[in-house]
């Protein structure tokens, strides 16, 4: 798995706080919509009954018993009575045409449905019937049914389907003229599940808008919170590769105190590592340069002294070793001064790559004329930040390359300047090439390519490499533009 979808894949602080405050806050969310409904529905149904009941007694009281003692219902003038909605009109002239004995007006049993308005704008109507306990209807509708159980002067609600009607009943059973008699009035809910409705919705919109309110000021405690762990990041993003200090424990929170007492365990132990390996590097090649130097020496006073040939020879071949030797201490010292950790932000200054270009070609001057090889320079102006004497030694080691493994009459072309206004410095040779499959491990310390004379040390691009990357630079391995043979070119960052 790469790392990228390992960072994609792993949640952060800020996620996971998130979803474990989300999930119990919207939990509660919804049992506080849950609690606010049975808190404010049940009133509000409790107030509707009562409003359902008054009803009931209100007709009631207009119960009256006739001359005779038959019971009927007593109406005043100009109550409205209606028919249910997309009921044919009852009576002619499509209105409601109850027999009323004067002055009063009734309605005897066995008429439609006597359906009336108690809001004049709702679309809310009832339903009402009178009756006796028998089952016998003095007035209103005889189907209407009656909620059953209670007693003299007594209230029993119940919910009833009428006519494909959803209702909401009560029946109020009281005496008129000693004569039990049931009053149950219906009203449709449509008014009650209107109300619900624009309760919830207001209570919904209520508890989701603090639950917004909510979560945004735990975003922001959160990322408040987070402030310090964000500037240790920073802190730590900024820092140059090459700086193994310890860091600062001031302001650091006491949740990552230890990791960051760790990891400054682990920076110094890379730290004293590196500088154990940079101090035997060092000293190794300081030791060896003395008596090579001495040994190289002897050799040439023997050379000089001795006329056999054969011995010539011998002490010839010695030399040549003796200078593979001391070429290879010198590296060693080389790369040990590459290495990033060795070299502060204030060693690096500006160095223009055009004179730095001339100063080496004049140094390997004589090593190309001596195998006649044509050494040119294709230069723009272009400067970069960098140690001037280890791009010195960069260049030095991709020349020496090329010069190694270009034939004799072959060609060598230095190149720096811009590219998209990048700088970038380049050496052309037109060797054998190095094969795709070989160009990353040429870049391994002490490896030798495929062909190679023996005469190298397998450092030369290992310390290209760490010069490289310790001004953050790209070293490439190409084709030539033309014919065979590599081209290394350095790319640096821009401006």
């Amino acid at each position: 798995m790469s790392i990228a979808a390992q960072r994609k894949r792993a949640p952060s602080i800020r996620g996971r706080l998130v979803i474990y405050l989300l999930l119990p806050l919207v939990t509660l969310m919804v049992a506080s919509i849950w609690a606010d409904h049975r808190t404010f529905v049940t009133p509000m149904y409790d107030a509707f009954d009562r409003a359902l009941a008054r009803g009931a007694i209100a007709i009631a009281a207009h119960v009256q018993p006739a001359a005779d003692g038959v019971l009927y219902l007593e109406m005043p003038e100009g109550t409205p009575a209606m028919h249910p909605p997309g009921a044919p009109p009852p009576g002619p002239g499509g209105q409601f045409q109850p027999h009323r004995p004067p002055p009063m007006h009734f309605e005897p049993a066995g008429q439609p449905m006597a359906w009336m308005r108690l809001y004049p704008e709702s679309r809310d109507s009832f339903i009402y019937r009178v009756s006796l306990p028998s089952g016998q209807t003095l007035a209103g509708d005889e189907g209407l049914p009656m909620a059953q159980g209670g007693e003299v002067d007594s209230l029993r609600y119940s919910d009833a389907t009428y006519k494909h009607l959803a209702l909401r009943i009560v029946s109020y059973r009281t005496k008129v003229n000693n004569q039990a008699v049931i009053v149950t009035v219906g009203e449709t809910v449509h008014r009650r599940d209107h109300v619900v409705h624009r309760l919830d919705t207001v209570i919904g919109l209520s508890d989701g808008i603090q639950l917004a309110l909510v979560l945004g000021l735990c975003l922001f405690g959160i990322t408040m919170a987070l402030r310090p762990i964000n500037r240790l990041r920073e802190r730590i993003t900024q820092r140059q590769p090459q700086s193994l200090q310890p860091l600062p424990l001031e302001s650091v929170p006491s949740e990552v105190h230890s990791l960051v007492q760790s990891l400054n365990t682990l920076l110094l132990t890379v730290r004293d590592a590196a500088l154990a390996q940079q101090h035997f590097l060092t000293n190794a090649a300081h030791q060896l340069r003395t008596p090579l130097t001495g040994l190289k020496s002897q050799l040439e006073v023997l050379a000089s002294e001795s006329g056999d040939q054969a011995q010539q020879e011998r002490i010839a071949r010695l030399q040549g070793s003796v200078d593979r030797l001391a070429h290879t201490a010198n590296q060693l010292l080389a790369l040990a001064r590459a290495e990033p950790s060795t070299h502060s932000p204030g060693d690096f200054v500006i160095v223009p790559l055009e004179p730095l270009i001339g100063t080496v070609a004049d140094s390997m001057l004589d090593r190309a004329i001596a195998r006649d090889i044509d050494l040119g320079a294709e230069c723009a102006p272009a400067q970069v930040r960098g140690v001037h004497w280890l791009l010195h030694e960069l260049l030095i080691n991709l020349l020496d390359n090329a010069i190694r493994h270009t034939p004799d009459g072959g060609r060598i072309t230095l190149r720096c300047g811009l590219h998209d206004h990048i700088p970038y410095l380049e050496v052309e040779d037109s060797g054998p090439g190095i094969a795709p499959a070989e160009r990353e491990r040429v870049r391994e310390r002490f490896y030798r390519a495929a062909g190679s004379d023996g005469q190298s040390s397998g450092l030369g691009l290992a310390i290209v490499e760490e010069i490289a990357r310790s001004h953050h630079a790209r070293f490439e391995i190409l084709d030539a533009l033309e014919g065979s043979g590599a081209r290394m070119r350095v790319v640096f960052p821009g401006a």
